[in-house]
């Protein structure tokens, strides 16, 4: 028989294995954490629920629904129209800001408005590529946008010179407006909404970690508290932190391409070299449990402004069940290189920045602080990307290791894609 291994109970994974166990395929799990779920985890503290940054299930497939129901999750979960914003220049504005500057100060609506017009005079032609990301905002956008928002927002997120990165990821993921567009949402007349995080679903209660593990209650036992030390490509064997040697005819890896590169001990030289290129950042978030009522209603806004550490805040009790009566949670991103340490003065800054935000009232209504470290988080998608993600995919593939998900095939991409990225490794690999 067939041993079918799959490495992380991430989305991708417990999905993977769902989809294997259908066709009667039994696929050994093997979680690292003590629940299952990867960065799309719950923990409780103090009557709080935080989830590991920001987790919304933003869907674009009308099979996504049917899955949620065969999975037995649906009825769970709760449908919401986004609303979320930029704060900029002392204001808050919705989000997108290309068709929303209307609330924002004058001066720096006049740059946004005059440099798109500017940008959309002197567009490219359509079959012109960009050179990288910073040039497609400024042809795309122009000066003002790229200049209050996108240039300080992706240099505080990616911590990279913005013409490094190339464009592959943008796509579904930065709305682009025609010129009508933009003036409508100078003067507060553009009424649509887009993008793909328009709507989404999330728990009623209990947070992101319901997801979890309704997949997981309709799999055999995982094996949780399981970390692996080291594979063997040869001799197609993992070597787990106790000792024990699990052997896989197939194995499903869906860790990050870089630790799998890591912990691979005969991974030829070409495919080691091709992995020292992978890039990331990491991302700490600081999940707060405050007294009192949100500040705010969005469901999460945007902070590009360089004097403030943080990227985004959420405020997920904004959409659903997960703070105490009379409580709310805030979710704090920064993002810092990956293996980089945190700033020892990055937790202090960051309530400053709440405060000036108006976000938080006063420090002494933090009732609970947990802060988690997501490392790698985000991948930065630079000229070298493409080349080492073949390389080592083909290595491991060669070996019977298939790689899945976000961090495993370091790519970009959402949590129902991850849940189809799962789907999509199962059939690949049965009749």
């Amino acid at each position: 028989m067939t041993r079918v291994v799959v490495m992380g109970a991430g989305l991708t994974g417990l999905s993977a294995a769902y989809h294997f166990h259908k066709v009667g395929v039994a696929a050994a799990v093997l979680e690292k954490g003590a629940t299952p779920g990867g960065a799309c985890r719950t923990t409780s503290r103090d009557g709080f629920r935080f989830d590991l940054t920001g987790h919304l299930l933003h869907l674009a497939r009308p099979e996504s629904q049917d899955l949620l129901r065969a999975i037995g999750v649906r009825s769970a979960l709760r449908s919401h129209r986004r609303r979320a914003a930029i704060a900029l220049g002392g204001s808050v504005t919705p989000y997108p800001i290309q068709i929303n500057t209307y609330r924002l100060p004058r001066e720096i609506r006049r740059d946004c408005l005059l440099g798109f017009i500017e940008a959309h005079l002197g567009r490219p032609d359509p079959e012109t590529q960009p050179r990288n990301f910073l040039d497609w905002v400024l042809t795309r956008f122009g000066d003002g946008f790229a200049r209050h928002f996108f240039i300080p927002y992706n240099r505080k997120l990616y911590r990279t010179d913005l013409a490094e990165l190339t464009t592959e990821w943008v796509g579904r993921y930065v709305p682009r407006p025609e010129l009508a567009d933009v003036i409508d949402g100078s003067l507060g007349l553009y009424r649509k909404s887009v993008g793909y995080n328009a709507t989404f679903l999330y728990p009623r209660e209990g947070g992101i970690q319901v997801l979890a593990d309704a997949i997981a209650a309709k799999l055999p036992p995982l094996r949780c508290s399981c970390s692996v030390r080291s594979l063997r490509l040869a001799a197609r064997e993992l070597v787990l932190d106790s000792g024990e040697v699990v052997p896989w005819d197939t194995l499903v890896a869906t860790a990050p391409l870089s630790h799998l590169a890591e912990m691979t001990a005969d991974l030829p030289a070409d495919a080691r070299e091709a992995a020292s290129r992978l890039r990331a950042v990491a991302v700490v978030n600081l999940n707060l449990g405050v007294r009192g009522p949100a500040a705010r209603r969005e469901h999460w806004l945007y902070v590009p402004e360089e004097r403030f550490p943080f990227y985004r805040v959420g405020i997920p009790s904004n959409h659903g069940r997960i703070a105490p009566a009379g409580c709310h949670v805030l979710s704090v991103e920064a993002s810092v290189p990956t293996g980089a340490r945190v700033p020892p003065d990055l937790r202090d800054r960051c309530l400053e920045g709440l405060v000036e935000l108006g976000l938080l009232r006063d420090p002494a209504d933090v009732l609970t602080v947990e802060e988690v470290r997501l490392d790698p988080a985000y991948v930065i998608f630079d000229a070298p990307r493409p080349r080492a993600v073949a390389v080592l995919r083909d290595v491991f593939r060669a070996s019977g290791v298939m790689l899945a998900g976000r961090w495993a095939e370091w790519k970009y991409s959402t949590m129902e894609d991850a849940l189809w990225d799962g789907a999509a490794v199962a059939r690949r690999l049965t009749p």
